[in-house]
């Protein structure tokens, strides 16, 4: 059996993580709910689709491991804001112990690092996170580009492109085989789009600990929903299992 550390919790992995959004907090409290009795192992809170924060800290209240999400508009999220304002939901969610954060590797080092260095010193996992909604680049770019999330001083590294073509999702698949072999920390690594969906099951094979999948309504072109992806989940242990 694989165990994954988060926060407070060891995680069976692979396993499913659905994504919930909402403009109300009322809207992602019922997602959440969905979330929990659909069985994902780990629920993401896209916060910035919601539109009045001044309650959101209730949404901490459920006993499963929960990553903090805070996403700018420049990473296909919803936040139009300013980075400190953005953050601030993370630094909150840090300081009320939250399992995880997801921490975008395009924010200013300087916001950054200080993030990281709380969010470790609390006990809170720092999931480093980069998304290309443009192309898949050459394998070898790609690692790359993981090495330099490494340095942010991560648990775990997630890397996410947009496949156009096939080959765009063997590029995708190409780098995971390597990234096994060559990445110190779990690493999360797909391809958007519909010619990208099947490295979104291939993933976990690769060592990718978790699979994103929309609760309510897909929250990235390409996501599976939270029944497909749990049912492939189960297959995957099953496999192992047997073998």
């Amino acid at each position: 059996m694989n165990l994954l550390r988060m926060g407070k919790y060891k995680l069976r992995v692979p396993a499913v993580c659905g994504s919930v959004t909402g403009k109300t907090i009322k809207e992602m409290k019922l997602g959440i709910g969905r979330a929990v009795r659909g069985g994902a192992d780990i629920v993401e809170l896209r916060m910035d689709g919601l539109r009045d924060w001044s309650k959101w800290k209730q949404l901490l209240s459920e006993d499963i491991p929960i990553i903090l999400t805070n996403r700018p508009k420049r990473e296909g999220g919803g936040f139009k804001g300013e980075e400190d304002a953005r953050l601030e939901i993370l630094r909150d969610g840090i300081e009320e112990g939250v399992t995880c954060i997801d921490l975008e590797f395009s924010t200013p080092r300087s916001l950054r690092d200080p993030l990281v260095a709380d969010a470790k010193a609390l006990g809170v996992t720092v999931l480093v996170s980069h998304h290309n909604f443009s192309t898949t680049p050459h394998p070898d770019l790609l690692m790359k580009t993981a090495e330099r999330i490494l340095d942010s001083g991560c648990d775990i590294a997630k890397l996410v492109s947009f496949a156009r073509s096939p080959n765009h999702a063997m590029r995708m698949l190409d780098f995971l085989v390597r990234s096994r072999k060559m990445i110190s920390v779990p690493i999360i690594a797909f391809a958007m789009g519909e010619a990208g969906r099947i490295t979104r099951l291939i993933s976990p094979i690769f060592g990718s600990p978790w699979i994103y999948a929309g609760v309510d309504k897909k929250t990235a072109p390409g996501q599976l929903d939270l029944v497909t992806a749990k049912e492939w989940v189960r297959e995957l242990k099953a496999m192992e299992v047997r073998n």
